[in-house]
């Protein structure tokens, strides 16, 4: 009774796997929706704009304002505190690790990927690349995701991944609203 019950549990294992990282692939896209909403929402209320940085291949993320000092008073304690601030998400990066976006970040959910991405260049991105090379790209970054204290964003799509199916978001600039797919077959991936 005992092996029939270990062989049955054998063949239902690797048969949960897939659906259960699949489950863990539509949460991170609604994961990154999430810190979309809540960036959009935090420029609005700050005045200040919202920084999404991601890698591609990895599972870093992270959103924090662009602290230029420009809207603070020279010398002012509001500014020493705001600018020494560790402005990180509240989920800090697992295993401690710096990655390439230069401090730590927060993670996608276990097994899923950033598998590609895109934002629009328009004028307002391009200059702020300009003044700050903290906002820079770098070979496995790509341009980030800007939210800006008007309500509107960068126009952006991610890619993530779980290595079997795939969900694409969606970024509007002009609303700041964003949508995710389905779950995706390689060949459905629009390039």
């Amino acid at each position: 009774m005992l092996a029939v019950m270990v062989a049955a549990a054998a063949i239902a294992l690797p048969a949960m796997h897939g659906p259960m990282s699949d489950q863990r692939l539509r949460k991170a896209g609604d994961l990154v929706l999430a810190q979309w909403a809540k960036a959009r929402l935090t420029a609005m209320k700050t005045g200040q704009m919202q920084v999404f940085r991601y890698e591609i291949g990895t599972d870093v993320y992270q959103v924090q304002p662009r602290f230029d000092g420009s809207f603070l008073l020279e010398g002012s304690a509001d500014a020493n505190q705001l600018m020494s601030a560790n402005p990180l998400l509240e989920n800090p990066n697992r295993d401690g690790r710096d990655s390439l976006l230069g401090v730590s970040g927060a993670q996608l959910p276990s097994g899923i990927t950033f598998f590609a991405g895109e934002t629009t260049m328009d004028a307002r991105l391009a200059q702020i690349q300009t003044e700050d090379p903290s906002i820079a790209m770098t070979e496995s970054t790509v341009p980030p995701i800007i939210f800006y204290p008007d309500g509107t964003t960068s126009q952006a799509r991610i890619v993530l991944t779980n290595e079997r199916f795939f969900v694409e978001l969606k970024l509007r600039g002009l609303t700041g609203l964003g949508r995710a797919s389905e779950l995706l077959s390689i060949e459905e991936i629009a390039p």
